[in-house]
């Protein structure tokens, strides 16, 4: 198997190394370098010797710098993207345990099963705590056993966003009956109370909104009496 590039046992050195790299692609010294991402000159030069470290934010500046970007790939290559910015959070606005199976506050746990707790409010998302996820693990295939333990078979083994549990909601509900509004008044009735009973606006109606030429004549068919 290929060795992957960033399985250097010093990691300082492999930073370092690419510290040089930014630099050589930049055309710039350790002072300008120093300038652009503010750091001394001093700790530039220990970043590359491998005798000082530098924030992972500084890092992606010092790459930034030359036009590079930090990656993150697994043991074969592939690109490993980060979680969601708007991964489903508590209702405290904490990120739920990022080493259990997250899902939908409608899936009923062993432990809300055994143990519901009526004085709280609803939960944003569920998980199984890790002995019985496990166990619901052994006996679901690898490429679906996280799906399988929220119950959304068609789904990542990401933790769901707020989007996510969001339509799960709208497709739950169903398709909803339409409501039309009320219709828009083209005028500010003003009529009299004379008016509604008789049906166009009479003379001395200050509004006028239906005057008298609208209303409707009777229609006289042939052969009628």
């Amino acid at each position: 198997m290929k060795k992957h590039p960033g399985s250097e046992a010093d990691p300082a050195a492999l930073v370092a190394r690419y510290v040089v790299r930014a630099r050589r692609r930049a055309d710039l010294s350790q002072r300008e370098l120093a300038q652009l991402v503010g750091l001394s000159q001093s700790t530039v030069c220990r970043v590359e010797a491998g005798t000082a470290q530098v924030t992972a934010s500084t890092f992606v500046k010092i790459l930034a710098a030359a036009g590079l970007c930090l990656a993150v790939t697994d043991s074969s290559g592939a690109m490993v993207a980060p979680v969601s910015v708007d991964t489903v959070r508590d209702n405290a606005g904490r990120r739920f345990p990022a080493h259990l199976d997250v899902g939908p506050p409608d899936v009923l746990t062993q432990e809300r099963l055994h143990s519901p707790r009526y004085d709280r409010e609803q939960p944003t998302a569920a998980y199984h705590l890790r002995g019985h996820r496990n166990r619901i693990r052994a006996l679901a295939p690898d490429a679906k056993r996280e799906a399988l333990a929220i119950g959304r078979p068609d789904a990542t083994t990401d933790h769901p966003t707020t989007a996510d549990l969001q339509q799960r909601r709208r497709l739950m509900r169903g398709r909803q009956p339409r409501v039309d509004p009320m219709p828009v008044l083209l005028v500010d009735c003003a009529c009299l109370l004379e008016c509604h009973e008789v049906g166009p606006c009479l003379g001395p109606c200050p509004c006028q909104c239906e005057p008298l030429r609208w209303q409707r004549r009777p229609v006289n068919l042939p052969g009628a009496g």
